[in-house]
């Protein structure tokens, strides 16, 4: 998502230049060539990357093949901390210039990554403001840019134009759902999510469900959690579901970043395998999960996270988002604290400033 941003305004920049890479289908229509497809090498924990250990070293393989054969003029490496810096040890080896757009979480764990940061990587581009600090102590090249989200983020229609468009009552309350973008945690998250509907359901008949479908989901695998179930499952109206919703379920995520940016009160909930969940209790350094919470360090919205996460919890927490207008309030002051901590936009262009700068620099 963000990738293709910063490909857009690349080309603006640099009219002609060649972009290749790893991502997903939106970078594919940007023009950007594909080594590997994301949706092959997305996955959460120590543990469930081991299946995707093949996949993942095949990609890295072509990509490091590529950089070899034909250096880049700079590489533009986006999160994914443990597959990029590898890779940024190669590109250095070719002579390419390494920029690093969203940063691994070295606040939260590894920090020790921050000393093969400083020595593999050009220049740190961070979209969170406490980051800064962080890594300018740390004798690194780090630029605050804002959070690209600033400039996605918003509704394309009206309520009532939503509403019609997927037959749902304007003047009844509407729950938004986000189980995850990945196919695992939609198998962890989504079916205590449902259990949950069936609750807020019994309890408010009136309210309505609607589940926007992360791009590269399956809904077959959606149809099959959901069981029947009246959920509305809408594509590529994410940012209109969340925004008319009087409450949201949001797994940890972009996607809790998200839901605050457009306003609405949400719980955010998270399950992972237990081995994962036991490791990282040992290894975080944070007492709160979600980036929303960490960035205002507060729990501001509630966290029901692994064993906290229950159908009752959840719907509990929910109908209380939907009824306690001073809760509501309270939230919505938040997240406007939390808006003006984000920079002021054109996240895209700031960071091809910044590759041009470390190319002619």
């Amino acid at each position: 998502m963000y990738g293709v941003e910063v490909a857009r305004a690349l080309r603006q920049k640099f009219p002609g230049c060649r972009l290749y890479g790893l991502g997903g289908q939106r970078m594919r229509d940007a023009g950007v060539e594909l080594e590997g497809d994301i949706r092959n090498t997305a996955v959460v924990g120590p543990f469930e990357v081991i299946t995707h250990l093949g996949s993942l070293y095949r990609v890295f393989r072509r990509l490091s093949e590529r950089v070899e054969e034909e250096p880049p003029t700079a590489a533009i490496l986006i999160d994914f901390p443990d597959f990029n810096l590898r890779l940024a040890k190669r590109l250095k080896e070719a002579g390419t210039p390494v920029i690093y757009y969203i940063s691994p979480q070295v606040w939260a764990w590894r920090e020790g990554r921050v000393k093969q940061i400083r020595n593999l990587v050009d220049k740190m581009l961070v979209i969170f403001p406490f980051e800064e600090e962080l890594y300018r102590r740390a004798g690194v090249n780090v630029e605050f840019v804002g959070h690209p989200l600033i400039d996605m983020v918003r509704p394309t229609m009206t309520k009532e134009e939503f509403c019609r468009r997927h037959h749902l009552d304007a003047g009844k309350p509407i729950v938004a759902l986000l189980p995850g973008s990945r196919r695992k945690e939609v198998r962890y998250i989504l079916p205590t999510i449902c259990e949950a509907v069936d609750r807020i359901r019994s309890a408010k008949p009136d309210t309505q469900f609607v589940l926007p479908m992360a791009p590269g989901l399956d809904r077959q695998l959606l149809d099959k959690i959901i069981q029947g179930r009246k959920i509305t499952i809408v594509t590529n109206e994410t940012y209109d579901a969340v925004r008319y919703a009087r409450a949201a379920i949001v797994a940890s995520g972009t996607a809790t970043l998200e839901t605050a940016l457009l306003g609405t009160p949400e719980v955010i909930v998270y399950r992972i395998s237990a081995a994962t969940w036991f490791l990282g209790k040992f290894l975080l350094k944070v007492r709160l999960f979600g980036i929303v919470n960490i960035i205002l360090g507060e729990e501001v919205v509630p966290e029901l996270f692994q064993d906290k996460f229950t159908p009752e919890a959840v719907a509990k927490t929910t109908m209380k988002l939907m009824d306690d207008v001073w809760l509501q309030s309270r939230i919505r002051g938040n997240y406007e604290q939390l808006r003006r901590q984000l920079g002021n936009g054109k996240v895209a262009n700031r960071v091809v400033q910044a590759v041009s700068d470390v190319i002619t620099g």
